[in-house]
């Protein structure tokens, strides 16, 4: 979950907010802002960038691993 004004108002309300927390947990800080995500974004299109391409990069705070639990490891 990032925080924009799009979803302030789903993070402002208590009882929506327990519903986005249970399904997109983010044991790690919390909700993303804009500018945590910016520079992996602009890299990931950067001309330094000559590697990583075709991957799903997770940059959810942990929600994946969470999710997905220990099975999957």
């Amino acid at each position: 979950m990032v925080l924009t004004p799009l979803t302030r108002p789903l993070l402002d309300d208590p009882a929506t907010r327990a519903l986005v927390e249970r399904a997109v947990p983010m044991p790690l800080h919390g909700h993303s802002r804009p500018e945590q995500l910016a520079p992996l974004i602009a890299w990931l299109t950067s001309p330094e960038n000559t590697l990583v391409t075709g991957q799903v990069v997770f940059a959810d705070g942990g929600a994946d691993a969470v999710l997905r639990g220990d099975r999957t490891w």
